[in-house]
């Protein structure tokens, strides 16, 4: 009788949650941060179909079990203990799915090798308050981007969504602790790959 009843639960937590998203997107006059559901809406657009994924950053794993239902696998990474259980138990029955426990610095590029040549790539590791986790800085972008750069050749497709761009520097005199959204433009350029905003997310994909 626990698991129906931890199940209904579960379900009326992610009604609320996600009906609070929609009521706080109003009252913001549908300005960022965009709610859940259109961020994976912008990530099924864009993603290379029949394509595995790679998500750092489970935290609750809404995003994660999205994509497992459309997807053939899903590798999530959290740092955090109290997310990493809680999503263990969540998504226990959802067998396409491997969550790694532990900071993308570390795992994310042996993982990377074992999904090319194709790969979509969701980096939402931000902290982000509210017992996500915080490392040695406030996003570990800059660590992933350079090993994709040392791996981008072994991928003939590859489409890389990054969240939350809305609080990338986007000015010298910006008081953030992300670094400057022209650090990912640049990586872009140096990599000769193309690059789009949408939705609160930068956007990055091979040129043609």
């Amino acid at each position: 009788m626990k698991e129906p009843r931890y199940r209904k639960v579960n379900i009326f937590l992610d009604f609320y949650r996600l009906s609070r998203e929609w009521i706080q997107f109003y009252f913001r006059s549908f300005q960022a941060p965009y709610p859940t559901l259109v961020k994976m809406k912008t990530l099924t657009f864009h993603a290379i179909p029949q394509t595995n994924w790679i998500e750092t950053g489970t935290y609750r794993g809404s995003t994660t079990r999205y994509l497992a239902k459309r997807y053939p696998k899903v590798i999530s990474v959290e740092p955090a203990p109290i997310f990493h259980k809680y999503s263990s138990s969540r998504l226990k029955n959802n067998l396409n799915v491997e969550l790694i426990f532990g900071r993308s610095e570390d795992v994310f590029e042996n993982l990377l090798k074992s999904t090319a040549p194709e790969v979509n790539i969701w980096l939402d590791g931000h902290y982000s308050e509210g017992g996500t986790y915080l490392g040695n800085s406030i996003t570990p972008i800059l660590s992933e981007l350079e090993m994709i750069s040392r791996n981008l050749e072994a991928f003939s497709r590859i489409v890389i969504f990054i969240d939350d761009v809305r609080l990338f520097q986007k000015w010298p005199s910006d008081n953030s602790d992300y670094p400057p959204l022209d650090s990912l433009i640049n990586w872009c350029s140096a990599n000769s790959l193309r690059w789009d905003i949408q939705n609160d997310i930068f956007i990055v994909t091979k040129k043609d």
